[in-house]
Formats: C-alpha cells, structure tokens, sequence
C-alpha cells in the first residue's frame, strides 16, 4: 500500500470568505493541495460580519445573556460557514465530509467564551481523513466537558488549526489571510514596511494580534508547531516558527495573466465565472464563441466569433473549451505559436495531438495543461503525474456512470440520457460518451502520459445500447475503463464482486491506479457537470498564476 498522504491544515478567516460567493476561495485552495496530493484539513471561521451579526441579535433580546448562552449563539456562524463549505464543495466535484466538534471529540477548558482546547479524538480524523481526502472544521467553537459550547477568543480558528496541526502531527498548517504575510507593521502605511519572510514567535507576538491570534502563537510556541500566514493561492508565505527571523522587502503579490478564452459554452461559462472573481489573478482579454451576439457575456468582456485570431493575440494562456479536434487543434496550435501557454479540457485533442501540441512549445515559459480533460474533478492526472505505473482501472465517464445508474431504477435509456442533458452532464449528441469513446480518449490521454503507444487492434469498446440487448438488468453494473502498456478497454461490467467501483454513483468518477512497484492509490471526484470540469481547468490556471509569479519575483530578485 502507499504511504499516506501527508497533512495540511487549512484555515480561512472571516478576512478572506467575505460573503457566501467568496467560499469558493477555500474550495479552490482546498482542491489545490488536494491535486498535489495533500489531506486537507479546512478550519473556517464565520463568514465577515457574521460573529458581530450574532452578538446584535444576542443583545437585542437579553443585554444580560450569560456567557454560556453567548457561547452557543457565536458558534452559530462558523457551522453555518462550514456547512455552506460542504456544499460548494460538492458542488465542484470534490469529496469531503463537514464534522462538528462532537464528531470530532474536540474539548475545551476554560471560560466560555475565551476556553482552550485540551482533546481531540485523533483516531476518527485519521478515519475520515482517509475515507474523503478532505475534512472541513468549524473553527473557533469546541465543546467543553459536560457537552456545553464554548468558543475559543476572538480570532479562535487561527488556536483551532494551530492545535488541529499538533494533535495530528500535520506536515503543514497555512492561515490564509487576506494579506501575503507577516509584517512589522501595517504595509498599507507604507509600501517599504518589511515583510517577515520567517518569524520567530516572539516577533509574531509583537504584533498587534490582528493578524494572528496571540493565543494560538502562544500554543504553538509551547508546543514547537510552526505555521504558515499567507494570501490565497500563494507561493511563498510567512513561516512563524522557532527558527531565526528573516526580513525580505518583496511580498508575494500575485502579476495577473491575460487570458484569451476559446469557447464560452457550459464549461466556458462557468470559467468565466471563477475567473471573474480573481481580478487580482486573471485579466481576460477576450472571448470567442459561436454567436458572439446573443451572448450575455457581451458587457463583460470583448467577444469574437473568431477563436483562431483571438488565440493569435498573445494572451499569456489560451484557454480551449470549444471541443471536438477541428478547430480546437487550429486554436491550439496558434496559441503555442504565438507564445501562449494552453489549457484545454479536450481529451480527444490530446488523445490524438498531444504530442503534436508538445513539439510546439519554443520556450520554458510554455506550459500545457488539461487537467479537466480526464475525470473532471477527479485528480487523476496529477496523481500519476511523474509515476511510473502499471495500470489504470475505474470509471472516467460521469455521463455513463449517471446514466446506468438511471437504468438501475428502472429509466429508459432515452429518458436516462434526457435527465443526463438536464443536468449538464450529458452533450446533445451522447454518442461519445454511450459507446466508450469519450472514456478512451481519457485512457489514451493517460496512455500519452506514460508514453505508451496502445495499438488499435489491442483497444475493445462496448457501447451500453450494445450490453442491454445481450445482458439485461444485470445491475449494479459500470462502464468500466482500463489501460496498461499493452491495451485499452471501455465496457460495461456487472460489479457485485467490486464495491468501490459499485458504490461509485451519479457522476462521481473512480480510478484505481497500480503503480509499476507494486503500490496502489485511488482517486475519486465528480467526472461530469459544468462546475466539476471549471474547477478543474481554473486549478490548471491558478497554477499558472504561481508559476508565473514565483518566477518574476526570481527575475526581480536578479535584478535587485
């Protein structure tokens, strides 16, 4: 079996989920270290606003409430944040389980509105962390001895990942903030105020404890845990920890990419709707669709029926969400023609050109990622990304997967595939997905990874039309695909005898991986959907953002 994934502790702070829409800041940082394969651990405080909301309304019924009664309104605000977490994250495809501080056996002594946290139940987090990769934690609140809440101080979720961190020996807690890091003073007095590259706690205790909780640095002090403060989808945040302090004048401040968009359907929509709420990280500069006249996009942003001259622009990437092979291969290759790095969610253009696409690259700064293109949410790429590996075996196809099971409660196939299609998980024409193809294409996408070269006579596909005329109501059964070194296959299998791939439901993708040691992983997400395949493509872009900035901050660095 493989090692287990190491442990991040995530914290997002009322400074950074500023209204409900912007919880889709944690998710993309979540699904970040998720595709690197990373446990996430996600403490969230109330959502801005919300704490004081709750105070109001405590003190407008009784002014003379008791602090136990305080105690149970204030911790109204971190479930709800997490609660609302759990379903963005659904939403995007990407497992995770929402826990209580009862599920989590968290308990605190002390005051009720200013107690510490004294125990964990550290055996049910491992459990859940391995049973969903991900685990959202109310910040700020716990339980006491007798089962009454109490909440942890103003700034309480900065102690609960610090202590979360501790009690499971987590290889990296990060407080995500809305500033880039530590500073010696308020940077927005004066743009030369130092910055902390790394702080020794007595330094972080000096200040005002605006920024971090002093109780939590005072925890982590006691307890030799050192800890990360750092902006949203950042590269290079404060460490606060017992080593020396270090002074840097250069913040991590992200440099925005242009972004030339090349298909504004389902998924380019939702593209467009991410990346819109990231200005400070992403610039579009145009985007080209079909019917550039009736779109609603037109107020937005400049809109072209014509993807090939927009992709001739020059934009820092190019995004290709047209499909097909025809003219998303002419926009392709113009982008990286031009100077353009790409990100597609076309498998069938990487399946057939992928290595046409890489031998046009000219420079370092060139990247071409297609994250999206196989298994939506599902982090399949990265996992075998720089693996060697023996074989691949799962479901790759939402659309199937959903469909089959729409067959299992007794659908048709024409009223399975309609709902499929009123869902967004299903195109007009299915036909890709029905007969295989599309889950091959994502077999020979992995397939180019590995620089295989799969023969056509050694490829078996079999359509779901084709299995219910010769076995019918065999259930629960899964269009199952498989690659190795030698073969490929997509067909329709019945599966009582493997649970995993039977519990797999709707349009959650799995993947078993074996890897050429002997070693096994497996990876799970929702395969199909507009938000599942954008959050997908715009992780691809957020890691074109770091790159791109960590490497001008190198070349500023230089010239200093």
């Amino acid at each position: 079996m493989p090692d287990t994934p190491p442990i991040i502790v995530l914290k997002f702070g009322g400074s950074v989920l500023l209204d409900e829409r912007r919880l889709r800041i944690a998710v993309h940082e979540i699904y970040r270290w998720r595709r690197e394969g990373w446990s996430v651990i996600a403490v969230v405080s109330a959502l801005a606003g919300r704490t004081e909301e709750l105070i109001k309304r405590c003190d407008a019924l009784c002014d003379s409430a008791s602090d136990e009664a305080r105690a149970g309104i204030l911790s109204l605000g971190e479930s709800e944040s997490a609660s609302l977490l759990g379903i963005h994250l659904d939403r995007a495809g990407i497992p995770a389980r929402v826990i209580s501080p009862e599920t989590a056996g968290f308990i605190a002594e002390g005051a009720p509105l200013n107690a510490s946290p004294v125990s964990l139940n550290i055996d049910r987090l491992n459990t859940l962390l391995i049973e969903s990769g991900v685990i959202v934690f109310p910040g700020f609140i716990a339980n006491d001895t007798t089962g009454s809440r109490v909440t942890l101080g103003r700034g309480g979720s900065d102690l609960t990942a610090v202590y979360l961190a501790h009690a499971l020996s987590a290889e990296r807690c990060r407080l995500i903030k809305d500033v880039d890091g530590l500073y010696e003073s308020d940077p927005a007095t004066s743009s030369t105020t130092p910055r902390y590259s790394y702080a020794y706690y007595e330094d972080a205790l000096a200040t005002d404890g605006s920024i971090i909780q002093h109780k939590a640095v005072e925890f982590a002090q006691a307890h030799g845990v050192e800890f990360e403060l750092g902006r949203f989808n950042g590269s290079n945040p404060t460490r606060v920890g017992a080593g020396d302090t270090r002074l840097s004048r250069h913040a991590d401040s992200p440099i925005p990419l242009t972004l030339a968009i090349c298909g504004a359907g389902v998924v380019g929509g939702g593209v467009l709707d991410l990346v819109g709420q990231l200005p400070e990280l992403f610039q579009v500069t145009g985007v080209a669709r079909n019917n550039p006249g009736q779109s609603t996009l037109d107020a937005a942003y400049p809109i072209t029926s014509d993807a090939i001259k927009l992709a001739e622009t020059g934009a820092d990437v190019v995004v290709e969400l047209i499909g097909g092979t025809s003219t998303a291969l002419d926009v392709a290759q113009a982008a990286l023609r031009n100077g353009s790095s790409l990100v597609t969610a076309n498998k069938a253009l990487i399946a057939e050109h992928g290595a046409t696409l890489r031998a046009l690259r000219h420079c370092s700064d060139q990247h071409i990622l297609y994250s999206a293109s196989v298994g939506g949410a599902m982090p399949l790429l990265e996992a075998i990304a720089g693996r060697e590996i023996h074989s691949v075996t799962g479901i790759l196809n939402g659309t199937t997967n959903y469909v089959l099971g729409q067959l299992e409660r007794g659908s048709s196939l024409d009223t399975a595939v309609q709902n499929a299609r009123s869902l967004g998980f299903a195109e007009a024409d299915a036909s890709r997905d029905l007969d295989g193809r599309d889950a091959l294409d994502k077999l020979l996408a992995i397939a180019s990874e590995q620089h295989w070269s799969i023969p056509e006579s050694h490829i078996a596909l079999t359509s779901i039309q084709s299995w219910l005329d010769s076995v019918p109501e065999a259930y629960p059964a899964r269009h199952v695909a498989h690659v190795d070194h030698q073969s490929a296959s997509v067909t329709v299998q019945p599966l009582q005898s493997h649970p995993a791939l039977a519990n797999t439901r709707d349009e959650w993708n799995y993947a078993d991986i074996q890897l050429a040691d002997g070693q096994r992983m497996t990876v799970r997400g929702k395969g199909a959907g507009r938000w599942p395949t954008s959050e997908s493509v715009l992780a691809d872009l957020l890691e074109l953002s770091r790159t791109h900035s960590h490497r001008t901050s190198k070349e500023a660095l230089c010239h200093a």
